[in-house]
């Protein structure tokens, strides 16, 4: 069931040009802090390794969904920042994935709770 929900997100992802660990980060940004979060932050919310956290970030900042600036107080300290255009990615993106609910064999109550649950898991890392 995980694979095939993953390879459904997926799918339904492409038009959008990010994979579900990417849309799980701008999640994350979108509902954290407005002045961003760290680089550590994002990382212990995500199922995936380091490396794969990095690459994600840097093609979310390529793509013009997040920015990187360096803390006013302590410049060792990195913040990811969602843009406006990452921000409404994330809504399309979100809106899109709320309509498979035929393709994972999950009800539109059923597939509510999956996204809640999701979402709170990503909530509970970053607070």
């Amino acid at each position: 069931m995980a694979q095939e929900m993953k390879v459904t997100m997926t799918r339904q992802l492409l038009p959008f040009k990010i994979s579900p660990p990417q849309l799980m980060m701008l999640h994350a940004l979108d509902k954290g802090p407005k002045e961003g979060l760290t680089v550590g932050q994002l990382k212990e919310g995500m199922l995936e390794d380091s490396s794969n956290v990095s690459r994600s970030l840097n093609k979310l900042e390529e793509s013009g969904l997040v920015v990187k600036r360096r803390d006013d107080e302590d410049q060792r300290i990195v913040k990811i920042i969602i843009t406006d255009a990452g921000r409404q990615l994330h809504l399309d993106a979100d809106e899109a994935l709320m309509k498979i609910e035929g393709g994972l064999g999950l009800n539109e109550s059923e597939l509510e709770t999956l996204f809640a649950l999701l979402k709170k898991a990503v909530n509970n890392a970053i607070n």
